[in-house]
């Protein structure tokens, strides 16, 4: 049996590392002149690897198929302390620690630990604002979330399904199942070994694939990949904006799974300042400004330069791409600039990376819209000779994820090498 792999993301490259472990001949096709995708870990911009994409590892739960390749690999992690190393500006204006802000305000105490009580359960038909504010949310609790919640979680609460989202209710603070860590030799440490073995072509964009009968992959370039089954690892919008022609045309079940999924805009904004601008020991800022979140890879790391990177999504992204890059940089070192209390604060260098913006993602991470749960399910249904990986086909619990698009690559490999065992 021979295996295409369109795309060499995270997904492709688990579904490609998989399936060439089984003994299946894999050839991965990829359009951009690097591997990794929507994770890419620059090496330039400062001292440290910045991540200009996927940047934490989401919990240490069982599932967290990261841990078993950092272990393996001997790579070292940064644990995000978020109740201590982390200040916020709260509702009423106080600059305090995480901890500090939640034990003075229940009512942001329950935007973090998710303890709703006896309440209803969210509708599939219900979005996550509404259903907030069905059980109560105060509008000062609305902000919270937004600023915080939502604006990690890739879109506004409009676009957010209330029920794919209730998994997330728990403490993300203070348990070590839910809490972030950082890969401080750079996420390209992984997934570059994971690719190590692979044979993949770069500058390789795939525009049209036939599945009558076997898989033909049509590059732009005209080069024809043949093999006998495909997954299929591209980003969500890239699949909606139909960049890659399907003939047969594709079934039902995967139209209906494409419409009922949002590629969130997904903005980062990284500074490199010439001197610690906080105490060492705070690692983020929830600001009340745009962009509301702010951290640093610098950390804990003794004198010198020190990086901070902006993070927005939804409407916070939707505001600060429509200024440019320029000007999108400046208003954000303004909100910094105010948040703590230096105003003439200057950066060396700064630049922004927009994910909508770049032409293979088009996107930062999928958001599943209200009225449409099962659509990551359906998305991630074999159509074979084709084969569906990729994070907006993850279970909610793991979408938007390093480690929900490694699963998902891994489970189609298994589905592949199921039906060759057939």
């Amino acid at each position: 049996m021979k295996a295409l792999v369109i795309g060499a993301g995270m997904a492709g490259l688990s579904a490609a590392w998989h399936l060439q472990a089984a003994g299946i001949n894999t050839t991965v096709l990829e359009a951009r002149d690097r591997i990794g995708g929507r994770v890419w870990t620059n090496r330039d911009f400062a001292d440290i690897p910045v991540e200009f994409g996927a940047e934490l590892i989401h919990g240490r739960g069982a599932e967290i198929n990261t841990w078993g390749w950092v272990r393996k690999l001997g790579l070292r992690t940064w644990h995000w302390n978020k109740l201590d190393d982390s200040m916020i500006r709260t509702e009423a204006g106080d600059w305090l620690t995480m901890g500090e802000a939640r034990a003075q305000s229940p009512e942001l105490d329950v935007t973090r630990s998710w303890e709703l009580g006896d309440v209803p359960e969210p509708r599939d038909d219900e979005d996550l604002g509404s259903y907030l504010q069905r059980i109560g949310f105060s509008p000062a609790q609305m902000r919270y979330v937004q600023r915080s919640f939502a604006n990690a979680e890739g879109d506004d609460m409009r676009f957010l399904n209330a029920k794919a989202h209730a998994h997330l209710f728990h403490d993300s603070d203070a348990s070590e199942d839910y809490s972030d860590h950082r890969i401080l030799d750079g996420y390209d440490s992984y997934y570059k070994q994971l690719a190590a073995e692979l044979d993949i072509h770069l500058h390789c964009a795939v525009n049209h694939i036939n599945w009558a009968g076997g898989v033909q992959a049509q590059a732009v370039s005209g080069a024809v990949y043949a093999a006998d089954v495909a997954v299929i690892a591209l980003p969500l919008a890239v699949l909606q904006a139909a960049r890659l022609r399907f003939a047969p045309l594709l079934p039902a079940v995967k139209q209906a799974a494409l419409a009922g999924l949002q590629m969130g805009p997904v903005l980062k904004l990284v500074y490199l300042f010439d001197a610690p601008i906080l105490d060492r020991k705070i690692g983020a800022i929830y600001a009340a400004g745009c962009p509301p979140m702010w951290w640093s890879p610098s950390l804990g790391r003794p004198g010198g330069a020190v990086v901070w990177t902006a993070f927005a999504t939804g409407d916070y992204a939707r505001e600060l791409l429509q200024l440019g890059e320029a000007a999108a940089l400046e208003k954000s070192l303004a909100t910094l600039r105010e948040e703590i209390g230096q105003p003439d604060l200057q950066a060396r260098k700064s630049r922004w990376v927009a994910w909508n913006h770049d032409e293979f993602a088009l996107g930062g991470y999928s958001v599943c819209l209200p009225g449409h749960y099962a659509a990551r399910e359906k998305l991630a249904q074999p159509t074979p000779p084709l084969y569906w990986a990729g994070e907006a086909s993850a279970p909610h619990r793991m979408a938007a994820t390093v480690h929900g698009a490694y699963h998902t690559g891994k489970r189609a490999a298994q589905e592949i090498i199921r039906e060759a065992h057939a």
